[in-house]
């Protein structure tokens, strides 16, 4: 079959690797789309990140790995213990494998593991191939009602929910999304999802600034000609943002968040920053700011599932698609130029399903 592996930093190879089969408590799943995430650019430029020289402690695996961990696949085979599900379900893969006996595990708080592994980065296979396995506790099947396309929305859209809800939003409030990329659209369809919530979102690109348009954000702002903080607090009535996150990764958008942010605020970071930088911290003394910040998710799958069969989670005018032979020339470098919000890749063109009637 064929696979997207990373050996190196810009080094990604569509090789002809063996078909797997599953063990005990495990799924194969024929791989319909898998989104490319901002990881992925990381790990294609700055890399190794994700990806192990080394063996990973919990799995073992190392590079060359394939690549993929945004993705949805419909059932082909089970294995023992895993046959509650069927052939022709439609799953949305959760990626990230724990050790389980850890204080974090335990206590259900997962994704502060310190040994995740993640499926697409440190684990057998990953969703750019055509086939991959998973085990059970990975696949949540899907509803009636959610496409193919939709299922590989789920885990970013789940990066999203988490970090909304790491804002304590209450219906009445004023939350400002700086950043426009997928993880700041998954966050403005969650909280327009909320009842009586005025979202704001300051995104310098016009491509990503007309998409949240389209995708009902009436309240954009360029950060490129207008001061960000007076504008968000000439829009609060000179008060602040009751929250803001940051979906950026770059230092102007903290900033500005935490300077617009109001007091007793919550300032959630999701988004990567690379690199450590300066900001000054009256902001954060004198409003008394909650800045905290949100990693992956953590049993935010099915609340993200049920929006979407609610139709919070429109793919119209944001998603693209392309060829498995283009990741990289029509992937990764298009989203490194910010040139495209979300782009997923269609792995088995010929086989995917039509979205059963909810």
């Amino acid at each position: 079959m064929r696979a997207i592996r990373f050996y190196g930093r810009e080094d990604v190879r569509l090789d002809d690797i063996p078909e797997p089969a599953p063990k005990v408590g495990e799924v194969k799943l024929r791989v319909l789309y898998n989104g490319i995430c901002g990881s992925d650019l990381h790990e294609y430029y700055h890399g190794p990140i994700m990806t192990r020289t080394r063996p990973h402690p919990l799995t073992g695996v190392h590079n060359p790995v394939v690549l993929g961990h945004e993705f949805c696949g419909e059932v082909v085979e089970v294995g023992a213990g895993a046959d509650d599900l069927k052939p022709g379900d439609l799953i949305a893969v959760e990626p990230i494998q724990t050790c389980g006996v850890c204080h974090w595990c335990r206590f259900g708080q997962y994704n502060h593991c310190p040994r995740p592994a993640v499926h697409g980065y440190n684990r057998e296979g990953g969703g750019l191939a055509e086939f991959t396995v998973v085990p059970r506790a990975m696949a949540h099947r899907l509803p009636a009602g959610v496409s193919a396309q939709q299922g590989a929305l789920v885990e970013p859209m789940a990066v999203s929910y988490h970090a909304v809800m790491r804002a304590h939003p209450r219906a009445g409030q004023t939350i400002v999304v700086h950043g426009g990329g997928p993880i700041g659209v998954g966050a403005f369809l969650a909280l327009r999802a909320m009842a009586d919530i005025q979202v704001i979102i300051s995104e310098p690109s016009a491509q990503r600034r007309a998409i949240l348009a389209a995708l009902g954000a009436e309240r954009l702002l360029d950060p490129r000609s207008v001061n960000v903080v007076e504008a968000i607090r000439d829009m609060t009535g000179g008060r602040g943002a009751d929250a803001s996150i940051d979906a950026a990764g770059v230092p102007a958008a903290f900033k500005a968040a935490l300077a617009s942010t109001a007091p007793m605020g919550h300032l959630v970071v999701v988004a990567m920053h690379m690199e450590p930088f300066p900001f000054n911290a009256l902001s954060l003394l004198a409003g008394e700011v909650n800045v905290t910040g949100a990693k992956t998710y953590c049993n935010d799958y099915p609340a993200v599932i049920d929006l979407m069969t609610r139709g919070a989670y429109p793919t119209e005018g944001w998603v693209e698609t392309i060829a498995l032979p283009d990741f990289i020339d029509r992937g990764i470098v298009p989203l490194s130029r910010q040139q495209a919000t979300k782009i997923m890749v269609e792995i088995n063109r010929n086989r995917l399903p039509a979205p059963a009637e909810p």
